[in-house]
C-alpha cells in the first residue's frame, strides 16, 4: 500500500519548491533535468512507489516552483526538502542537471547520500579538457544550443525545441515525445533564459576536482544516442569516483527512462538489488 500521492509545496528561502512523495520502503529522490521537469517520471514515480518511498520535486521556477529571485542553492533546496519529508540517505537519481546536483550534494553532505544512480550527468567544474577531442567533441552541443537559443530569441519556440529534440531527444516519439515538447514548452524561459540560474550558488569546489571524495556506490547510465560528448563525460566521472561503473544503453537518448523505460527500469532494479539494506 502506498500514500496518495498529492502534490505539496515546501517553503525555502525566496520561493516554494513543489513536490510528490509515496510509498513505503527504500528511499528514493528523483531529480529532474534542465530540460524538463518533474513529469519526466510520470511512468516510474507510480511504480517505483509500490514498495519504495520515493520523493520528486521541481527545481527553482520549473514546473509548479517558484523561480529564484535572489542567491540560492540546489543543494541547499534539496536538503531541507530531505529534511522535510524525513529521508536520512535516498539513493539519488540525477540525470543531466540534476546529476550535477546529486554529485554537489554527495560532496557537501556525504552523510546525506546512500548512493547515486547518474544519467548522462552534468557536473560543477567541467571542461573541454576532460573529454577526448576537447572543445571539437562539444562541436554538436554547441551548434544546435547556438541555434535553439537564437530561435528563441526570435520568437520561434516550436523552432527552439525542435533543435533541442535534435540534440537531446532525438529518440523519442509518441507520447513521449509530446510529454518532452509539453515541458519544454512550459519552462521556455528557465530554459532559455535561466531566469533562476542566474542566482545560484554552489557548496564549496567544483565536483570535478574533487570526484575522489565521494565513497558511495556509483552507477553511471548514458545513451547511445545522447549528446556525443556525454559518454565521454561520463567515463571521466568514473575515473575519478571509486568503483563507478558506466552503462551505456543502446537507442537511449539524453532523456534515457522515457527514450528506453524498460531498459532503464531494468538498470535501476539491478543496481538497488545490489545495494546494502537501508538503515533502519
Amino acid at each position: 500500500m502506498t500514500d496518495p500521492m498529492i502534490a505539496k509545496s515546501l517553503d525555502v528561502p525566496g520561493g516554494k519548491i513543489s513536490y510528490e512523495e509515496g510509498g513505503r520502503g527504500r528511499s528514493i529522490v528523483l531529480l529532474h533535468e534542465g530540460i524538463a521537469d518533474r513529469r519526466m517520471w510520470n511512468r516510474e514515480f507510480s511504480r517505483m512507489a509500490r514498495d519504495h518511498h520515493v520523493v520528486r520535486y521541481d527545481l527553482r521556477g520549473y514546473g509548479g516552483s517558484t523561480p529564484a529571485t535572489s542567491e540560492y542553492s540546489p543543494v541547499r533546496d534539496l536538503v531541507a526538502l530531505l529534511d522535510h519529508v524525513g529521508l536520512s540517505r535516498p539513493l539519488i537519481v540525477g540525470p543531466s542537471v540534476g546529476g550535477k546536483i546529486a554529485l554537489d550534494l554527495t560532496l557537501s553532505n556525504p552523510g546525506r547520500v546512500c548512493a547515486l544512480l547518474l544519467i548522462a550527468p552534468g557536473y560543477s567544474g567541467m571542461d573541454y579538457d576532460h573529454v577526448p577531442g576537447g572543445k571539437a567533441t562539444f562541436g554538436r552541443d554547441e551548434t544546435l544550443s547556438k541555434a535553439a537559443a537564437d530561435a528563441w530569441n526570435a520568437g520561434k519556440l516550436e523552432e527552439a525545441t525542435d533543435h533541442l529534440r535534435q540534440l537531446w531527444a532525438s529518440s523519442l516519439s509518441g507520447s513521449e515525445l509530446d510529454l518532452f515538447r509539453t515541458m519544454v514548452r512550459e519552462n521556455a524561459i528557465e530554459i532559455f533564459e535561466e531566469r533562476s540560474g542566474r542566482f545560484e550558488t554552489r557548496e564549496g569546489a567544483p565536483a570535478a576536482a574533487r570526484l575522489s571524495e565521494i565513497r558511495v556506490p556509483t552507477r553511471i547510465l548514458v545513451g547511445d544516442r545522447d549528446n556525443p560528448a556525454m559518454p565521454h563525460c561520463a567515463n571521466f566521472l568514473a575515473r575519478g569516483i571509486s568503483g563507478a561503473t558506466v552503462q551505456l544503453i543502446p537507442g537511449a537518448d539524453h532523456l534515457l527512462n522515457l527514450s528506453r523505460p524498460a531498459e532503464f527500469d531494468v538498470a535501476l532494479r539491478g543496481f538497488v538489488e545490489g545495494l546494502a539494506d537501508p538503515p533502519e
